[in-house]
């Protein structure tokens, strides 16, 4: 029998995880449009540009989405 304190904790909402999806549309989805652009930063193509971008952006978002779940204490859980 578990004791009170030992109940698993009551699930909640996760839609901050949909943050996830941001590096996959950036990515993947945008990518046809990225390409069609006929843009040079500084003599570098616009999709070099819109990759490197696409990197520090996913980064952003995962690191976001660690941190609310370290404030919701998720990552304490087993």
């Amino acid at each position: 029998m578990q004791a009170l304190s030992e109940q698993p904790p009551i699930r909640r909402r996760r839609r901050h995880r949909l943050l996830l999806l941001v590096p996959f549309v950036w990515c993947i989805a945008a990518v046809p449009w990225a390409g069609a652009v006929q843009y040079a930063f500084g003599h570098v193509p616009f999709l070099l540009v819109w990759m490197v971008a696409g990197v520090i952006v996913g980064s952003a978002a995962i690191g976001g989405v660690y941190l609310i779940d370290r404030r919701h204490g998720v990552l304490d859980q087993p």
